[in-house]
């Protein structure tokens, strides 16, 4: 039996994995108290505590160092076998560090991020009405978030090219996230995190060819920011991958949070943010639904906010799409690759529209105009 167990222990935790997997859907209850607030909390509290420490992106720095170590690894298991006088053995033992590894790291995904997908939804949490809104009710929304990110605007510096540019540095500028959440916290305590710090990420040019502005890495509860983009975005993306260092998975339901966190925040920039993202994605929904309708919202969109819609459309172009010269010109979309990989991953933890739940961000923000 010893002799079992020995041999055995290392997927222990795959098991444990599987089975949050498969039955934390069936008692969000328990996921909710037990998982979300309790087992998540005291693994990424300290953990985010001392990560936030260092002003630079540990999740940059692994990303860096990953290629080299694993052939590193490569090589030194070559050696070990070449010198081995067993190398059955030698193989076995690797074999066993591969599997524990990937076992533990699955538990850990689970409690640290994946568990969260199984509690309760937001409009849950704080009580929102999510039921069907008119689309004049969307309409008004739409007006109203433009008439506050025009006021915001107001406030900011602009750049030669006239688009907002952040008041102070970078690090700075993401040591200003939890302002927002702080009255968020005093009403909905959950919330709380330890993570006072967003990283930068340094480089956020190549980054940017993935699709990917932002990136919550659940094993060193670390949020990281994507710097390449506009300015007027940086805000909310940082508050989006804050509510994920909070306990919050789903993705509309992150943006949500951000949207609340920024126009709760005492700095103009943020607000500025929540606002020109939160009327991008109801404008959208509008503009899909009826285009005469959504040609009203035209009107409270000044000028300054154009040009921040257009620096953003710039920066998506920009990386988006590239040629390969040569025989035959091959067209490459690195953001489709991306987005299928995120899909994808979305899908498997039970989002079934993967991706597209971004924009669900929409029906969340006239619940609670409507609901407030």
């Amino acid at each position: 039996m010893k002799r079992f167990i020995r041999a055995t222990w290392i997927f222990y935790p795959l098991i444990l994995a599987a089975l949050m997997y498969f039955l934390l859907p069936l008692f969000p209850s328990f996921t909710e108290y037990i998982v979300s607030r309790g087992l998540f909390k005291i693994v990424t509290v300290p953990v985010g505590f001392i990560t936030s420490l260092l002003p630079f992106s540990l999740t940059e720095l692994l990303v860096i160092i990953s290629v080299p170590l694993v052939i590193l690894l490569i090589v030194m298991f070559v050696i070990s076998m070449r010198r081995s006088s067993s190398k059955k053995k030698t193989a076995l033992r690797a074999g066993r560090f591969l599997c524990g590894f990937v076992s533990f790291a699955l538990l850990m995904y689970m409690i640290c991020h994946g568990g969260n997908y199984y509690r309760y939804n937001s409009a849950q949490l704080l009580g929102l009405d999510t039921s069907q809104k008119t689309p004049e009710q969307l309409l008004q929304v739409c007006l109203y978030l433009g008439e506050k990110a025009a006021e915001a605007r107001e406030e900011l510096p602009t750049d030669e090219n006239g688009l907002v540019k952040l008041p102070e540095d970078i690090y700075t500028e993401l040591e200003r996230t939890s302002s927002g959440y702080e009255p968020l916290v005093e009403e909905y305590p959950w919330l709380w995190t330890s993570v006072s710090r967003q990283k930068p990420v340094l480089l956020s040019y190549y980054w940017s060819y993935t699709g990917i502005v932002g990136m919550y890495f659940p094993f060193f509860a670390e949020c990281n920011v994507n710097i390449e983009q506009p300015d007027y975005g940086i805000p909310f993306t940082a508050a989006h991958e804050s509510a994920h260092s909070r306990g919050i998975a789903f993705e509309d339901e992150c943006n949500f949070y951000a949207f609340l966190s920024c126009i709760n925040s005492e700095y103009p920039e943020f607000r500025y943010s929540g606002y020109m993202e939160a009327f991008m994605y109801c404008s959208n929904a509008l503009f899909d639904y009826d285009i005469e309708m959504w040609e009203q919202t035209r009107y409270v969109v000044t000028d300054g906010m154009k040009a921040d819609f257009a620096a953003n459309n710039d920066y998506i172009e920009r990386f988006a799409t590239h040629v390969i010269e040569g025989p035959g010109d091959i067209e490459i979309n690195p953001w489709e690759v991306g987005g299928e990989f995120n899909d994808t991953f979305l899908e498997v933890q039970g989002v079934e529209d993967g991706s597209l739940s971004y924009d669900r961000v929409t029906e969340l923000i006239l619940a609670y105009y409507y609901t407030e």
